[in-house]
This record gives structure tokens, sequence and C-alpha cells, in this order.
């Protein structure tokens, strides 16, 4: 028998995202059938991080393939307020359906941000390229580029590859959205799936070495240098790890109910897929030798993707 619910997503009370996991929950109990009536509050005068628009936007996009209906609507709705304007700029209400005649006139965002996106293998260059403009603009020294040129497009890549139960690369997709914020001097990145999560991904696969692990132990393992499921070399997410803490941001983890918060495991509210959020410090440089050693492989590597991209980036620097 199918139900009916009506949820609420008031952003006046969800400043991080575990407040909107948390809020989400409500929704864990839905099946196949079932009809949920969604109403989001943007109401309010605080900025709404676009990670968070993003969380919610994957979170709907996987009732929907999963069969049950979503209806959205707004709820003390200001079309004018600049919550609204930015949620519209970055096309959240685009992807949700729901038609608003915008107020404004779309500027030119690359090298600023990027809008919620979704990503899978006929795209994900593009998408990495226009990651990386938003780096390379923005003051990111070329050391910590070429470490990043690596770990991003490895994220992006985990999720092509290993968010699906099917193991086979471009059977996963996922969402991205990326900003730089001039006055705190970082540049916020989430890439975010509704997949088969970090311990089905890590387990599943029959040459595993990591089949006895519980999803706490891999998740708190998935950024150890060479723990895969045996499709990959293990070096992605451990590179990230270690280029983080010595930026001295913020890199989580979220899957299942486990968040991995720069290195240290938390109890979260449940997440169906694998959320890589990344917090990038642009005045904190990192240099390559840190991560890889004396190898020069991976300088060679971004040099060669900044010339094919950008070409000279010289007055950019």
């Amino acid at each position: 028998m199918s139900h009916q619910i009506a949820v609420l997503i008031d952003f006046n009370h969800i400043s991080s995202q575990r407040d909107l996991l948390e809020a989400l929950t409500k929704l864990n109990h839905l099946e196949s059938g079932d009809e949920l009536e969604l109403q989001v509050d943007l109401n309010g005068t605080g900025f709404i991080y676009p990670d968070l628009l993003l969380l919610l936007v994957a979170r709907i996009e996987y009732l929907k393939r999963n069969d049950i209906k979503v209806i959205c609507s707004m709820v003390n709705f200001n079309r004018n307020s600049n919550r609204a304007n930015y949620a519209c700029r970055i096309n959240f209400f685009e992807i949700l359906g729901i038609e608003l005649e915008e107020g404004f006139i779309r500027r030119d965002r690359q090298g600023r941000f990027i809008e919620i996106s979704k990503f899978n293998e006929t795209n994900i260059n593009i998408v990495f390229a226009e990651i990386m403009r938003i780096l390379i603009v923005n003051g990111v020294n070329e050391d910590m580029l070429t470490v990043l040129n690596f770990c991003l497009y490895e994220v992006l890549d985990n999720t092509l590859n290993h968010s699906s139960p099917e193991f086979r690369y471009g059977a996963g997709t996922g969402f991205v959205v990326a900003q730089f914020f001039p006055r705190s001097q970082e540049i916020r990145i989430i890439i975010a799936d509704t997949g088969q999560g970090i311990h089905a991904a890590l387990t599943g696969h029959p040459k595993s070495r990591f089949i006895d692990l519980s999803e706490p132990e891999a998740v708190t393992r998935c950024i150890e240098r060479g723990v895969t499921n045996s499709l990959g070399l293990g070096f992605g997410l451990w590179a990230t790890s270690e280029m983080m803490s010595k930026n001295k941001g913020d890199f989580i983890i979220y899957s299942g109910a486990s968040c991995l918060r720069n290195g240290t495991l938390y109890e979260t509210p449940q997440w169906k897929g694998t959320i890589n959020y990344l917090r990038i410090n642009t005045n904190i440089s990192v240099n390559y030798k840190e991560i890889f050693g004396e190898d020069s492989g991976q300088l060679d590597m971004f040099q060669e993707f900044k010339e094919s991209q950008f070409g000279n980036l010289e007055n950019l620097w």
C-alpha cells in the first residue's frame, strides 16, 4: 500500500550538512509507489552554502529514481531575496523542475563557481576542467594544483567506478558544485552520489581483500594508501586526505551512517551513497613533493593538462 507524506525542509534551521542529513531522515522509510510533498523554505537572510542545496537535489533525484513521486513547492517564498536569487543562479530550481522567471542578469561564472551539475562518463572531463579553472584563477599555488589535478579527478572518477553495484566504469553518476569565497580565501567543492556507498563498494567486489570490514571500518580505511576493491590502486582518497591535512582545510566523507572528518570517524544521519566535501584554503600552499615525493610524473601531467585546457594562463597569476 502506497503512502503520502508531507515534509518541510526549513533552511532557517539548517546551517550544516549534518543538519540537512538529519532533516532528510524523515524520507528514509519511503518506498516505490509512495508520494512525497516536499516543501522548501528558503526564507531568511543568512547565506546558504551550495553544498546544502546540492545534497537536497541529489536526495530528491534518488527518490524519483526509485519510483517515488516527489512534488516540490516553495513556502514563505520571497522571489527577490538574495537566497532565492542565489539558489536560482546555481540552477537549484531548474533541477527541481520549479519554473521561475529570473529577475537578474546571468553573468559569466567561469573561474568563480560551478552551478549544481550532474556528471557522468560523457562530461566528467568538462566538469573537471571547470573545477580546475576555479582553482587556477583564484591563486592556488602551482605545486598544490599538481596534487589537486590528480586528487579531484580521482574523486570524480570514483563515483563513476564505484557508486554502482555493477562495478563497471560509467555505471555511476554524481552531482558536483564548487565555489570560491574570496573573503575567507577558500574554495568549497562537494562531489556526491546516491549509489551503493563505500562499504558496499569496498566489500562487495569478489576480488576485494576487504570483504570482512564493517561500514565504520570501511569508511575509516578508505583514505589509507592501497585500500581498494581491486578496481584501482587505492591512491586517490589517500592523496586527497594527505593534501587537505597539510593545507589545514577540511576533507569530509559521508557514507551510510558514518562520517570521516579529517581522519576522525563520527556517527551521522544516514546518507545513501557517498559524499566527498573539500574546503581548500587558497592561501596555504602544499608542495606536491610532500605527497608524491621526488617523482615528477604528476607535475608533468598537470602541466600537460593546463596547456591543453587553458593555454597560457600566466596573466591569471
